[in-house]
This record gives C-alpha cells, sequence and structure tokens, in this order.
C-alpha cells in the first residue's frame, strides 16, 4: 500500500478567515515602491517580512506567499504524520482525506476559519512507498546499485550531507524522487523525542527501503492551465504517477539474501577452517564491498588479504561478486513496485 508522505496547499487571503490570523499577516506587511530618476513611482507591491512569520506547530508548515498582488497561505505536512502521532511509516493515498486532514490541523493550530478542500490549490504531493528486503545490508546494496540505475534524463546522486540517500531530479520544480533506508532515519527521530516507537517497530524498520516521489508546483500548475482539479487524482492515478517516475529506475534492480551467518558457515566448511577465520574472511568481503578492492588491498597484510581471497573464491565468491557488490550466490530478492508493504501488522507478518 501507497501512502502521501507530504502535501502543500495554499489558498489566497481573506479576512474571512478571522481576524487573528488576518491582524498577524497584516502586522507583517510592507510595501514595496519603485520610483524612476525624476521621483515618479514607476511601480509598488506587497511584500512581507518572513523573520515575522515562523511555522510554530509540531508537524505542520505554514507561510504566507506573496505574488505582489495578493497574498497566499501556504500550509503544508504530513498527513501520516498529523494523523499518526508524528509517525509518517505507514498511510493513506486518499488525496482528500489527507487534504482534510491538514486542513483540520492548520484550523486548529491558526485559529482560523478555513474553507474545504476545493477553495485550495495544490503544489506539491509525496506519493511514497515501503518496501521491505531481507536485512539492513540487503537494504545498504539495494542503495547502492540505485546510485548507478539512471533513466532518461534522471541522474542518481548521494545526499550532499554524507549518508546513503539517492536522489533522482533532487532540484525540479516539476518531477522528483529520492530512495533511502528508512531505519535510520527512524532511529534518528526517536533519540530526538520527535517520535515514539518501540524496538521492535525500529527493528522491522531497518529492513525497509524507502522509495519517494514528488509532483511539485510547476506540475500542478499545467494540470491547472488544463482545467484539471487536484482533487480528482484517484488512488490509481497517483500510483500510476509513481510507477512511470520509478519503473525505468528500479525495475530489474535484484539484491541477494546475503545472511552473515550463511555466508560464514559457507566460507568455514567449504575451506575447513575456524569460525573465527571465517568471519575474518567475511569481514574483508564487507570492506571491498564498501571502500573497494585496491583500498583495502592497500591497508592490509599482503599475506592475510591473500589467505581471505582464497577462502572467498573456495566458497564460491567470485571476483565480480567483490568487485560490482551486487550478489553473493544466494537467494534473489527482487523489488516489485507495485508490491510495497502497508502496514505494521503486513510489515510483521511476511518479514
Amino acid at each position: 500500500m501507497f501512502l502521501i508522505d507530504w502535501l502543500t496547499l495554499r489558498i489566497k487571503l481573506h479576512p474571512s478567515m478571522g481576524q487573528a490570523l488576518w491582524d498577524r499577516v497584516m502586522n507583517c506587511r510592507g510595501r514595496m515602491q519603485c520610483f524612476d530618476s525624476d521621483g515618479a513611482l514607476m511601480w509598488e507591491k506587497n511584500t512581507l517580512d518572513v523573520d515575522k512569520l515562523r511555522s510554530d506547530t509540531v508537524g505542520l508548515v505554514w507561510q504566507i506567499q506573496s505574488d505582489g498582488k495578493d497574498e497566499y497561505l501556504v500550509v503544508a505536512g504530513s498527513p501520516a504524520s498529523l494523523a499518526h502521532d508524528g509517525l509518517n511509516v505507514f498511510g493513506s493515498l486518499d488525496i482528500i482525506k489527507c487534504a482534510e486532514t491538514v486542513i483540520s490541523v492548520a484550523r486548529k493550530a491558526l485559529q482560523a476559519f478555513l474553507p474545504a478542500y476545493t477553495a485550495w490549490q495544490c503544489r506539491r504531493i509525496d506519493i511514497t512507498g515501503n518496501y521491505l528486503l531481507p536485512d539492513y545490508d540487503s537494504v545498504k546494496q539495494a542503495l547502492q546499485m540505485l546510485m548507478v540505475t539512471d533513466g532518461g534524463r534522471r541522474k542518481a546522486s548521494s545526499a550532499k550531507n554524507g549518508g546513503d540517500t539517492v536522489s533522482w531530479n533532487p532540484k525540479s520544480d516539476l518531477t522528483k524522487g529520492k530512495a533511502y533506508h528508512k531505519g535510520p532515519q527512524l532511529r534518528m527521530l526517536n533519540r530526538k523525542g520527535k517520535v515514539s516507537v518501540s524496538e521492535d517497530q525500529l527493528t522491522l524498520a531497518d529492513r525497509l527501503l524507502r522509495l519517494e516521489h514528488t509532483r511539485a508546483a510547476k506540475w500542478f500548475r499545467r494540470m491547472e492551465e488544463k482545467g484539471g482539479k487536484w482533487w480528482d487524482l484517484t488512488e490509481e492515478a497517483l500510483q500510476k504517477l509513481y510507477m512511470d517516475f520509478f519503473g525505468p529506475l528500479v525495475d530489474g534492480v535484484e539484491v541477494r539474501d546475503m545472511n552473515r551467518d550463511d555466508v560464514v558457515t559457507m566460507i568455514k566448511e567449504k575451506n575447513s577452517i575456524t569460525d573465527g577465520r571465517a568471519q575474518a574472511a567475511f569481514t574483508t568481503l564487507l570492506n571491498i564491498r564498501q571502500f573497494g578492492f585496491e583500498q583495502v588491498k592497500g591497508y592490509m597484510p599482503r599475506s592475510t588479504f591473500q589467505r581471505h581471497l582464497a577462502y572467498l573464491r573456495s566458497a564460491g565468491i567470485t571476483d565480480g561478486d567483490m568487485h560490482t557488490a551486487k550478489i553473493i550466490p544466494l537467494r534473489p530478492v527482487k523489488i516489485v513496485l507495485a508490491q510495497p508493504v502497508g502496514s505494521w501488522e503486513e510489515l510483521r507478518r511476511v518479514a
């Protein structure tokens, strides 16, 4: 089951929304004027002191935008997070239901009358799927493979601040996407006290690959120009947008169930060596896949490195497997875009 993990809506400001909100906005309003060399007024427009405005509700982002003529109230957030006490792992793909959730929270937070969803413009939606992989290492392996999987003009890139988030078209105001490991992100939010999750849920999330597809402001403006309405986007239509974006990038990506105990046992039995030596050889394999063959070769004693290579090759692990970091000869696991997991209950059942 897919979910909407972000929704941005905006509406033209009007005094009918409530005096408190109107006064707050007007107190931040100014006028910008431009005069020619003779002192004649050429043009003027409304401006807003954005430093006086802030998003002060947990889970809800709001701001005021101006086009020089009109001011717009913008509200945004994760409907899943707002509906589930900050936890956005699973949620709904019903765009009307999600919009009503965001607007309802905004009404309470801003203490203002806000019209129904049909009065709003949509400027961003994130469509998200969670994919259960065999283990923590399998998620890392999938992200490494996605880094070198491009489609058309979509070039994969990693996060600037490190980590293993993979992004496509990150600066686009039309369409973009990203893939990341849900477990570490959820653990970070839990440490900061932003969400409350059990150790069982964290363990399950460690096996989740998360794919998020964004349709941004330019895409919605084009829809409006053609007479389309965002609330007419059905769950099937949103799934198709998601599949159209990720299909060329993810279809065919296959990871292997790299169970450490199974591989260590295989190395141990094939070489008739101790468990400690098999564990050491397996660690060398992991280092090669993470840092590269030549780098690991450079910092290890030559005799140890060659001995570990011999153990690995005897166990059926080829040089190609070490260099590409793609496969170990174990059970293949294919990422099926149309089959994300949709709830904690389903996740426990299939884990």
